[in-house]
């Protein structure tokens, strides 16, 4: 990337925080009028946000009795979440928590210009996702199906909700923006197999795992890169062998990224790897609640991101060519589903949308791209026609996400009113 490159990125990343925080700022004070801290207080956002805190401000003897965790042994608490979106908050952290000094603000961490550089760090980070996701389509499509896709991923899905309007305390658009670079650098690596593409991809990769330790799954994309029958599967296994530096290399650049995890983890449980969600698990893992994760009446991912359904068209058509890594992409998605229904909440809560699927969302981006290449290919009815309903999807993702209310949404029963009353204006 050269200096105009990278000035224009910069320069257009700005114009993106920008909007981003004025779309926040009337999202919450026009639409609900609510304060800026319920980015981060309360549930998950919370339990990534206290690390940061028991870290930098206060006594690392409390990291066994946080608040927002559950029971572990005799006094001591243990958190479920793994510490990887603390990590990639702490430079906004560190800055809110200068920035506050410099002016005489509050300095515990939990006043409104840590939790508004917390929106920031998720802005920020989407938007790297996003250009990785553009550079890696770049490799495959032109110019404008690559720009058209990588703004259809922002608009037409929930990583709009969970970026800029109130889900920037969720761990997802951080694995998003991991994954996507990850991809980025798994295709560069392929094309050149040197050590500075595979720490370029394996660091990515291994802070996506201890964001959320089930995108170890994602792995599976490096591993059956260019694989599309068994003769490719073997001559893959092969050049693994041959390269097991790399391997090695992977598994050490992954020990070094969980040191501040199971560092945590040993002070409070005396080992270093520990299953922290102790009693919650996946009981139905003989029973996967498909239903539900793909098309349930509250979070169902085809029900409420209706622009992926584009997305396995084009998956299906590069599975039947062959092409652009299609299988291996199929393989992660049934087993991101599966993992997914098989989890003892499979509707992830009070969720906008299938939030647990934004993680991979980066894996359809050539099949997505695929689909609006052909589109653009298509005669002028059809083509207005389908972006039409493109549009449609847009719309009904923007319109639910700025309507949305956890309490409305999920403490009534479902009903076709109240979706019309959550989607019109």
């Amino acid at each position: 990337m050269n200096r105009t490159e990278l000035s224009k990125l910069i320069r257009y990343g700005w114009i993106f925080l920008l909007a981003g925080l004025v779309i926040n700022y009337i999202y919450r004070m026009v639409f609900h009028n609510l304060p800026i801290e319920k980015i981060i207080l309360g549930s998950d956002m919370e339990g990534y946000y206290q690390y940061l805190v028991h870290f930098f401000i206060k006594d690392w003897e409390l990291f066994d009795r946080m608040p927002w965790t559950i029971g572990y042994g005799e006094g001591k608490t243990l958190s479920v979440f793994t510490c990887g979106v603390a990590i990639l908050w702490s430079p906004f952290f560190l800055t809110a928590h200068l920035i506050s000094l410099f002016f005489g603000l509050d300095t515990d961490g939990y006043a409104n210009m840590y939790y508004g550089f917390i929106l920031i760090a998720g802005i920020v980070y989407t938007y790297i996702g996003l250009v990785f996701m553009y550079k890696f389509l770049r490799e495959f499509f032109e110019h404008k199906t690559s720009l058209l896709t990588t703004a259809l991923f922002f608009l037409a899905t929930n990583v709009f909700f969970y970026s800029i309007l109130l889900g920037a305390g969720m761990a997802h658009v951080y694995s998003f923006s991991m994954i996507a670079i990850y991809l980025y650098f798994t295709h560069q690596f392929f094309k050149d197999s040197s050590v500075k593409n595979l720490v370029l991809l394996g660091i990515p990769f291994a802070l996506a795992v201890l964001i959320r330790p089930t995108n170890i799954i994602s792995g599976l994309y490096l591993f059956l890169y260019g694989v599309s029958n068994f003769s490719n599967f073997k001559e893959r296994f092969a050049f693994w062998i041959k390269n097991y530096w790399a391997i090695i290399t992977l598994f050490f650049i992954g020990v070094i990224v969980f040191i501040p995890q199971m560092a945590y983890w040993h002070f409070v449980t005396g080992k270093y790897l520990v299953y922290s969600y102790q009693n919650y698990g996946f009981p139905f893992l003989m029973t996967p609640k498909f239903g539900i994760v793909l098309f349930g009446k509250y979070n169902g991912w085809l029900t409420f991101t209706p622009i992926v359904i584009f997305a396995l068209v084009g998956l299906f058509i590069q599975l039947y060519r062959k092409q652009m890594n299609s299988l291996a992409v199929l393989v992660i998605f049934i087993l991101c589903i599966y993992i997914n229904a098989s989890w003892w909440f499979p509707t992830f809560g009070a969720a906008v949308g299938q939030r647990a699927m934004i993680d991979y969302l980066p894996f359809l981006a050539l099949p997505l791209a695929l689909v609006v290449s052909q589109i653009k290919e298509m005669s002028p009815p059809l083509k207005i026609a389908l972006s039409l309903v493109i549009l449609i999807f847009i719309f009904y993702n923007i319109q639910f996400g700025f309507r949305y209310d956890s309490l409305a949404w999920w403490d009534t029963p479902m009903s076709w009113t109240k979706l019309w009353n959550t989607l019109k204006f």
